[in-house]
Parts: structure tokens; sequence; C-alpha cells
């Protein structure tokens, strides 16, 4: 009976605990989900489990980059973020008493860009439409 139950307690400890991070799989630039351009996509954030979504999208030609967020609460207090290929911070704006944010960007040569959209407090849980799109030079 003891070997029965040493076994059984060590598979359950090989089992290991529970993923924090399952809830949340674009939680950080490394884990950005790609965003095709000129197409609206819907996603959410909330304060207590999924604080910051990560897109990313491809420039193939320089122009005038647009990033388009429209909120489902009003006056959440949310950033959007346009970042480089290397993360560096390009544009923020933070919402304010309009749902709408939108960022522009003038680039200048095929690049990789992400887009950080963060909570940084309880007000900002909210669903929202996200849009990237490029007027061609």
């Amino acid at each position: 009976m003891r070997r029965v139950l040493l076994c059984a307690t060590l598979a359950l400890a090989a089992c290991g605990g529970v993923d924090e991070k399952a809830g949340d799989p674009d939680a950080h630039r490394h884990e950005a989900k790609p965003l095709p351009l000129n197409k609206v996509f819907t996603d959410s954030l909330t304060w207590d489990t999924d604080k910051s979504d990560w897109k990313i999208f491809h420039v193939d030609q320089p122009g005038l980059v647009f990033v388009t967020v429209h909120f489902d609460k009003i006056d959440g207090k949310c950033e959007v973020y346009l970042r480089d290929k290397y993360g560096a911070h390009m544009a923020r704006e933070v919402q304010s008493n309009n749902p709408y944010i939108e960022l522009a960007r003038r680039i200048t040569e095929p690049q990789r860009l992400f887009i950080w959209i963060n909570a940084p407090n309880e007000k900002c849980s909210s669903q929202y439409s996200l849009e990237a799109r490029v007027e061609p030079d």
C-alpha cells in the first residue's frame, strides 16, 4: 500500500504546477500575435488576468502607417504603443474620454512593427477592435 501511495505522490509531483500565463498568450513582445494589414481584429484587456496584448505586423514598403484602436469602454485610460522591430518606442497615446485612438507614423523602409496595448490600472478592462494599415508613398 505504501508503494502505491508513494508512486501516486511521485506521479502527481511530476505533473508540475498550474501555468499562470496560460490565459494570456500574447502578454510579452516575443509572444506577439500576427496582425494582417487592413483587417479589423478584436481582443480584450482585463486588469486581473490579461493586462497587455502584443501584435506584430509587417510593412513591405515605405509609407504612412496607421494603427486604429476602438475600445468598448469609454475613459478606460488604456495605453496604445507603436514599437519598431527592436521594441523601441515610436508612438504612444493614452485613452481619454474618447474610446477611439489612432497612431500615425512614417516608415522609410520595410520592417516589422509591434503594437502594445496595455492596461495600466483597473479602469482599463475592455474589449477593443484593432486595425493596422499602410498608405504607401
